[in-house]
């Protein structure tokens, strides 16, 4: 699909918009990592280690958003790509299944272990376009929201016609269609 250089633009000035706190902390840690290496140029004890430990806060930082960002970047500006040029349609749901990530803590709190229940609750799904089947999941922090849907529910999915592995759960539609609060449909 080509799009025009505006909407390019705009779709990343919004992904790039969703990481502005990340961007603002980095550049604390550049600061004072720029702090502490003129420190270190300016005083003759420990001018090393001054040095070595700036460059160490600016550097893994760095390093960090390096790593991380264009996957999130890619990710926000899909959204907002399937947002504006995606299709809308229902999707079958094809199982469920709840995911058990608890565990217990390494520390011991009041003499005791502390047993942490966590639990990621998916629903897989499918729908066919062009004559074609494709599979998908979604992920519910909520069991409420999970039980309400059944196998025989229809989720609601707007999914991108150039590519329609690219997927985005309608979830305020889903929310209003089990009749739960939006924020549940997280």
């Amino acid at each position: 699909m080509k799009l025009p250089f505006s909407c390019r633009k705009k779709f990343i000035l919004s992904a790039l918009k969703q990481h502005l706190g990340l961007f603002g902390i980095w550049l604390v840690f550049v600061l004072f990592g720029s702090a502490f290496a003129y420190l270190g140029s300016n005083i003759k004890e420990n001018k090393y280690g001054f040095i070595f430990f700036g460059f160490a806060f600016i550097i893994l930082p760095t390093a960090f958003m390096r790593y991380t960002l264009p996957s999130s970047i890619l990710h926000y500006y899909e959204q907002e790509l399937t947002k504006k040029y995606g299709s809308y349609t229902s999707a079958k749901v094809t199982n469920k299944k709840i995911a058990n990530y608890s565990h217990t803590t390494s520390t011991f709190d009041g003499g005791k272990l502390k047993n942490i229940k966590e639990f990621l609750y998916v629903v897989e799904f499918q729908f066919s376009y062009n004559n074609q089947v494709y599979e998908s999941e979604c992920f519910f922090e909520h069991k409420a929201t999970f039980e309400a849907i059944s196998l025989e529910t229809k989720l609601p999915i707007q999914f991108l016609k150039t590519n329609p592995k690219k997927i985005t759960l309608r979830r305020r539609k889903l929310a209003n269609q089990l009749g739960i609060k939006p924020n549940l449909c997280n």
